[in-house]
């Protein structure tokens, strides 16, 4: 059903009242005497990837990171390995609500991506309910974007075509849901130089070290605060090369594992139908 001129200016009033509340949200932010942090979403959010100083793969993460630099009187890190869009909205979000934050860094869709039943229209359902509950409270949300996994994943090309189709279809809804319900969305990974080898973890689908702290200090030179803390968190990986290796054996194998019953065999016929559309073209 087509919308009429009335509803379409209604919508674009809604969606400009809302961008001016959120730019009025961060300039109140940029004056905040506290910074309460709140972060929710998968595993990139829970800090994979970011060696700690003890060696271990799960460190401080951006928003761990962003909560250093700008040093917050209050965080609380609520992600999860492996979570998806309505797990984060189910799971997450209540508690996060009741923490009051008035900052809150949310990355979500990546483990949508990688499962069988994708599906766009519950990442937009649940995006949509964490922006307007948080907006609620007041807060400033900030929505991060996925990277393109046909420049990171390791895995074969036809496979990285269709997981960049997926993720570029979610970037969108990322974006639209953010610019409709008021929300920041930070589009970190256009930029070719963010792809090179050292802002990557092993397994080419978290960022590093070196990675989570430019996503923080991406999300605080856009949000214009300045950093509180003297000196960042270090970056410097103390993992061999062969504990690099033995961590992407023994995580790599457990995901397949997990994947091998729903997004392997989805990935098998999308391949097929893609096969099947372009010998018919040629016909």
């Amino acid at each position: 059903m087509t919308r009429n001129s009335g509803e379409l200016l209604n919508v674009e009033f809604e969606v400009a009242l809302r961008k001016k509340e959120l730019h009025s949200k961060i300039f109140a932010l940029r004056h905040a005497r506290e910074f309460r942090i709140a972060a929710l979403g998968d595993s990139s959010v829970f800090g994979v990837g970011d060696t700690a100083a003890d060696g271990n793969s799960d460190g401080p993460g951006w928003v761990g990171r962003l909560a250093h630099d700008l040093k917050a009187d209050d965080y609380i890190n609520l992600s999860k390995n492996g979570s998806r869009a309505h797990t984060v909205t189910s799971e997450q979000m209540i508690s996060a609500t009741f923490f009051r934050p008035n900052l809150i860094c949310v990355c979500i869709g990546m483990n949508d991506v990688m499962r069988g039943n994708f599906s766009p229209s519950q990442i937009t359902d649940s995006l949509g309910k964490i922006i307007s509950e948080f907006n609620r409270i007041g807060g400033v949300v900030v929505i991060l974007g996925l990277p393109d996994p046909s420049r990171t994943a390791l895995a074969p090309k036809r496979v990285k075509a269709i997981l960049s189709g997926r993720v570029d279809l979610l970037n969108s809804i990322l974006l639209n849901v953010a610019e409709r319900e008021g929300a920041l969305f930070i589009s970190a990974w256009e930029r070719s130089e963010v792809y090179e080898r050292k802002f990557w973890h092993v397994d080419r689908m978290h960022p590093s070290s070196v990675g989570h702290q430019l996503i923080a200090d991406l999300i605080r030179n856009a949000l214009h605060l300045p950093s509180r803390s003297e000196a960042k968190l270090p970056i410097e990986n103390p993992r061999t090369k062969s504990d690099e290796l033995k961590w992407l054996i023994l995580n790599g194998s457990k995901w397949l594992l997990k994947r091998s019953v729903d997004l392997i065999p989805t990935l098998i016929y999308l391949i097929i139908l893609d096969l099947k559309s372009k010998r018919a073209r040629q016909v």
